[in-house]
């Protein structure tokens, strides 16, 4: 379950590449961080359960948690440069 999340994480970010994206960002960034915030607790929830099923599971559940977190850090650093590029283009119309 969390591996299909966070693959809808990835495919809303490879949205980009495509141009789809472009049209309104913050909608499939959005959608990648809710996907990303519903991958990894569901990837711990697996493990879990993994652990009862003798290792059933246990590796797509991790690599759940692994590409969840990986979704926030570049959802994070992707809204950070927006706000970079924002407050870079507010002191350059300052300047002039």
């Amino acid at each position: 379950m969390s591996i299909s999340f966070a693959g809808f994480g990835v495919a809303s970010l490879a949205n980009f590449y495509t141009g789809i994206a472009w049209l309104n960002p913050g909608i499939f960034v959005g959608m990648a961080v809710l996907s990303a915030l519903i991958a990894v607790p569901a990837g711990h929830v697996g493990r879990f359960r993994g652990r009862r099923l003798d290792g059933e599971g246990r590796g797509t559940a991790l690599l759940g948690i692994v590409v969840g977190w990986l979704l926030l850090f570049v959802c994070v650093l992707a809204v950070l440069a927006y706000i970079g590029l924002i407050a870079g283009l507010a002191f350059l119309a300052d300047a002039f």
